[in-house]
Formats: structure tokens, sequence, C-alpha cells
């Protein structure tokens, strides 16, 4: 919350800053506040409107199977369970922001691409392991918990994406955006480009994590 909070602040300052130093230009330099409004917004590049926190566990087990059955070679199963806190962050490129000179007078229309999944990462220092295992000719190393760490980061984006976390994040974009421009005494109409459902846009992405994950 906290960092959100900043990034509100730091575009309202962006476009407030831009507003006044327009105002104290020279009149022939003829720079619009909507021009001075989109500078402000694409300063601070990247608005990340959703960070939520999440906990999930991972089950591993695997050996060396005998041949024909489904029993692994006494000596080689190995094992574990491992609970970790991670986050996911999700966000607005407004570096690709445009906005329409001739719309009205106090209003302006920006055109913004749709939200992304801006990262998405496990926090090292939440490992829990439990039931942890292993066999005479086998172990259990940090790169077997980071990698399924990672495969099941995989799950959990795809996840959210299913659950329409973008479209979640367009809709704080846009409040944030018409708030802010507010405060500059126009109103703001908020246009996001592409697709109208932006986990559409990621649905092939989601269907190469599902296979990714179930390798």
């Amino acid at each position: 919350m906290t960092a959100a909070i900043a990034l509100v602040l730091a575009l309202t300052v962006s476009i407030t800053i831009n507003v006044v130093l327009m105002m104290r230009r020279k009149v022939s330099q003829n720079r619009s506040v909507r021009t001075t409004i989109l500078s402000g917004i694409q300063n601070v590049s990247e608005l990340a409107t959703i960070r939520e926190r999440f906990q999930s566990i991972v089950s591993f087990s695997d050996g060396v199977k005998i041949p024909g059955l489904n029993v692994n070679f006494p000596g080689t199963t190995r094992k574990f369970m491992l609970k970790y806190n991670g986050t996911i962050v999700c966000g607005c490129d407004l570096s690709k922001a445009q906005l329409s000179e001739r719309f009205d007078v106090n209003r302006v229309r920006i055109t913004l691409p749709h939200s992304e999944i801006l990262d998405i990462y496990a926090d090292v220092q939440s490992f829990e392991v439990y039931d942890q295992s292993a066999g005479i000719f086998t172990s259990v190393k940090l790169e077997d918990q980071n990698r399924e760490v990672e495969a099941d980061l995989l799950k959990v984006r795809a996840h959210e994406l299913q659950q329409g976390i973008l479209s979640h994040s367009d809709e704080n974009v846009r409040k944030i955006l018409t708030s802010v421009v507010a405060s500059t005494g126009m109103e703001a109409e908020i246009i996001f480009s592409g697709n109208e459902h932006p986990e559409l846009v990621e649905k092939s992405s989601v269907l190469q994590i599902e296979a990714a994950v179930q390798e």
C-alpha cells in the first residue's frame, strides 16, 4: 500500500510541476495544459496499481522408477513440502500514453495500453520446508526447491490472470489518473487500447504457462 501511495504522489507531483513550469514560461512557447499533463504522466513511466502478497505451498516427490512398476527403487525416493510468501505486481506503462489535443475545452482523452503483470517473485527469506526426506542414493538440493518454486510462480501467475487481476489493475489506473488530472482543473476520459479484456491478450501466455508446468 505504501508503494502504491508513493507512486500516486509521484504522478501528482510530476503533473503539477509540469503545469507550474508551463504557466511560468512565455506564451510564445505555446505549450498547452494537455501536452503538459501528458509529459507529467510519461515522466512517471510505470504505474503499479496492484501489489498483492500471497502464500503458497509446493509439494515435490520423485525417485528412480522400477521398470514396469509404479514403484521407486529403494533408496532413491526424495521429497519435500515447502511453504513460501510471494508478491505479484500489476500496473500500466505510462510511457506509452497518448493524449488527444482537440477533444474538449476542459477535458482530455488519455489512451493507455492495458495493464500487465510487472513482476511476480518469491520471498526467499520466507521459505519453510516440511516433511523433507531423501534416499541413500539421492539428496534434496537448494536447486530443487528453487526450481519447484519457480514452477509454482507460473501457476500463480496463470491463476491470477484467469481471475481478472489485470482488469482490476486497469480500473485502478482509471481511478488514479482521473483523480490526478482533476487536480489540474480538467476532466479525464481514460481509454485503454487493444483488447477489451486484457486477460485475453495473455491467453496464449497462460496456455504456454500451463503446458510448461505440466512438463
